[in-house]
């Protein structure tokens, strides 16, 4: 039994709602979105964040959780992965005052919505092995 299949769909849902949306970290390792010559598998990097303060780490981690949700939701072919794929959104959603700031956990809610919507679909299962 593979957990990609369309009708396990309901098993992430009850992961996403039990870890409270980190288990798309483990579907992204299922579908291969991690780079092993990215910037986050450098420990240094962390290290410098973590001893720096707390707020460089935090910013880190949650780049590093968005850039791991676009790739998921990319990989499962979710509309719009021109705009979510683009760092310009996310940048854009940061600086502009109220809109943006409305915007950044709208595109965050609807990536991972869709993602399980994707998995309904079916979407998964070509990443069966």
């Amino acid at each position: 039994m593979s957990i990609l299949k369309k009708e396990n769909w309901w098993i992430w849902l009850l992961l996403f709602l039990v870890s409270s949306g980190t288990s798309n970290f483990v579907l992204g390792a299922l579908l291969g979105v991690y780079d092993k010559k990215a910037w986050y598998t450098k420990w240094q990097y962390w290290l410098v964040g973590f001893l720096a303060c707390f707020l460089p780490f935090y910013i880190m981690l949650m780049i590093f959780t968005i850039q791991i949700l676009t790739l998921t939701a990319a990989k499962l072919n979710v509309a719009g992965k021109e705009l979510y794929l683009s760092p310009y959104l996310w940048i854009l959603a940061l600086i502009i005052p109220i809109l943006g700031w409305i915007l950044f956990p709208v595109v965050l809610i609807y990536l991972q919505i869709m993602i399980l919507v994707s998995l309904y679909n079916g979407e998964g299962e070509q990443y069966i092995k």
